[in-house]
């Protein structure tokens, strides 16, 4: 595991993982957020995320953190990582963490996410977490799917206690 895609709704503990992950193995981290953002939660162009994920897919050692599986193909996330991890977890959990993220963050910028993206919470992420990535599962296992097919290691971490399991056996 050098080149790690770590995926899953908002609230499902990424960067959590992330950080643990590429602290035990000593490879460096990129968050999406950090990509999709730009200052005061403007949406950076999908041709501009799409070069800085290339730049970070190019290199040796890698863990990206995020989804955006629209554009995994074209900015080299599907084709170079050699992990997928897909983090399923319960998605009024997931829920319940984004709001406890919030208030723990309140009034101030995640250290995961771009310069002057103050804390908020949005409908729409509500939406996101309750409704929408759900609805994409078939997708998402669809690609696990090929990834297998390619030989890349493909872990689907449930819940709480399988994803400290994992870490444990890390």
């Amino acid at each position: 595991m050098e080149r790690i895609w770590i995926t899953g709704s908002s609230g499902s503990g990424k960067t959590t993982l992330a950080n643990i992950v590429g602290k035990k193995l000593n490879i460096p981290i990129h968050y999406n957020d950090k990509i999709f953002w730009e200052r005061n939660w403007k949406i950076r162009s999908t041709e501009k995320q799409i070069v800085m994920t290339k730049s970070i897919t190019e290199k040796r050692k890698w863990i990206y953190e995020g989804n955006r599986f629209a554009d995994c193909k074209e900015d080299g996330r599907f084709n170079c990582c050699d992990t997928i991890i897909y983090l399923k977890v319960n998605r009024f959990i997931c829920l319940y963490r984004f709001i406890r993220r919030y208030f723990k963050y309140k009034g101030s910028v995640r250290p995961d996410i771009s310069e002057g993206c103050i804390e908020k919470i949005d409908i729409n992420i509500v939406k996101y977490i309750l409704f929408d990535y759900p609805k994409k599962d078939k997708r998402r296992q669809k690609l696990f799917n090929e990834s297998m097919d390619m030989g890349k290691n493909v872990i689907i971490l449930k819940g709480k206690k399988g994803i400290k399991k994992w870490i444990e056996l890390l």
